[in-house]
């Protein structure tokens, strides 16, 4: 049969909403090919609607789950750089390294920051403060005065700045204590105020808004029962102050990075004279209040550290570090008032030379390689340099928009 020239070629229309459909079943690498075609298509994979589609459509905890240890870049590689700046690197693991006995990084990537220009006097200190749908929260010096929030998977960043918090030398200071909550503080002041900077941070998501915040949490000294909070949002980077609460007879447990699940942010604390696991202290994203959590009935007045993270988007945690035998606790929360910690795992790992696959989905990075895990016998602080997440396309400056 005759080909008829004038034939129009037939277009084959596809609506976003199946590019999109597709496009979730695509691995990160392909999704990095396909952003560069145009710029709808680099919008649709950054943005944070078509990540969590994707996270629900892959199941959580991902196959993908990631583990992310950052420390200082010092080697001669980097001999050239500008001596007032920082790098950091960050080191990638994944589960298939472990599988196959790979104890060094599957990847890694270097981020290079300018040191601050007035004040170079600062010590440092490189923490992860929190990770939410594959962005990580990163922090280099001790007053907080810069943070970075990083997607290791595009290599994309932005730097937050938080403020200063005004704090009165000399208060009153009464409680109105709210059931299920942190006792509501009121105070009054007379004379001067200070400046301070923030010593703890986190970063998560309001699961009503689908807004991402970053909690500054100040307090002044250090072993002051009482704390100020103040909420980035990202939104459009505006800070407000949140509350004045009060830690009673608890500190913060400053080893244990905040943990993002389910819509709050989640700190250890310790019973302040006895140095013991005390209580777990909570704050809704959407709300912005403070509540306390009761441990497990096993940790209480546990001397030992445990580890917390997120799983399934529910907060978890389990002693790690001193026992052969570890259960892993799950917090299924019922209602405002009422928080209830079931056991979802016991895993026996007395006689086990290599830990079972199921540890990586799990989440506990802390004992995936025995180059880690000895490090971390040298230096407790090591952990505040590790976490784990689910690799995303979302851009960090897509936020601020």
């Amino acid at each position: 049969m005759e080909h008829d020239k004038n034939t129009v070629p037939k277009t084959i229309v596809v609506s976003d909403d199946m590019v999109e459909e597709i496009f979730q079943h695509l691995p990160i690498k392909s999704l990095t090919k396909f952003k560069i075609l145009s710029k709808e298509c680099r919008g649709m994979i950054e943005s944070t609607h078509f990540s969590h589609k994707r996270l629900v459509h892959k199941g959580l905890p991902s196959p993908n789950m990631k583990s992310l240890v950052v420390s200082q870049q010092l080697s001669a590689k980097f001999h050239k750089e500008d001596s007032n700046s920082t790098t950091l690197r960050l080191d990638t693991f994944s589960g298939e390294d472990y599988d196959n006995k790979k104890y060094c990084p599957s990847s890694s990537s270097y981020y290079t920051f300018p040191d601050d220009p007035v004040d170079k006097s600062q010590n440092k200190t490189i923490q992860v403060l929190g990770s939410c749908d594959g962005l990580v929260l990163i922090r280099i010096y001790d007053d907080f005065r810069y943070i970075y929030l990083i997607n290791p998977t595009t290599k994309e960043h932005i730097t937050l700045f938080p403020e200063f918090s005004q704090w009165p030398v000399n208060f009153n200071f009464t409680e109105n204590r709210t059931r299920g909550q942190v006792s509501q503080s009121i105070f009054s002041y007379e004379g001067e105020l200070l400046k301070i900077m923030p010593f703890l941070a986190g970063f998560g998501k309001d699961i009503v808004t689908k807004s991402y915040k970053v909690v500054l949490i100040y307090s002044r000294p250090r072993n002051c029962v009482f704390f100020k909070t103040k909420v980035i949002s990202l939104d459009n980077g505006e800070q407000r102050d949140a509350d004045f609460s009060t830690l009673e007879v608890r500190e913060f447990c400053e080893e244990q990075t905040s943990v993002y699940a389910n819509g709050s942010l989640f700190w250890l604390t310790l019973d302040k004279r006895r140095q013991t696991l005390d209580m777990v202290l909570a704050i809704d994203l959407h709300t912005e209040k403070f509540r306390w959590i009761m441990l497990p009935v096993c940790y209480t007045n546990d001397a030992t550290r445990v580890e917390m993270w997120n799983l399934n988007d529910q907060l978890c945690l389990a002693n790690v570090q001193n026992s052969s035998h570890v259960d892993v606790w799950s917090l299924q929360e019922q209602n405002p008032t009422e928080d209830i910690w079931e056991r979802i795992y016991s895993i026996d790992i007395k006689r086990t030379s290599q830990l079972p696959t199921k540890f990586w989905m799990l989440g506990l990075a802390a004992l995936y390689f025995p180059s880690i895990d000895k490090s971390r016998g040298r230096d407790p602080f090591v952990r505040q340099r590790m976490i784990s997440y689910s690799p995303t396309m979302i851009s960090p400056s897509s936020l601020m928009l």
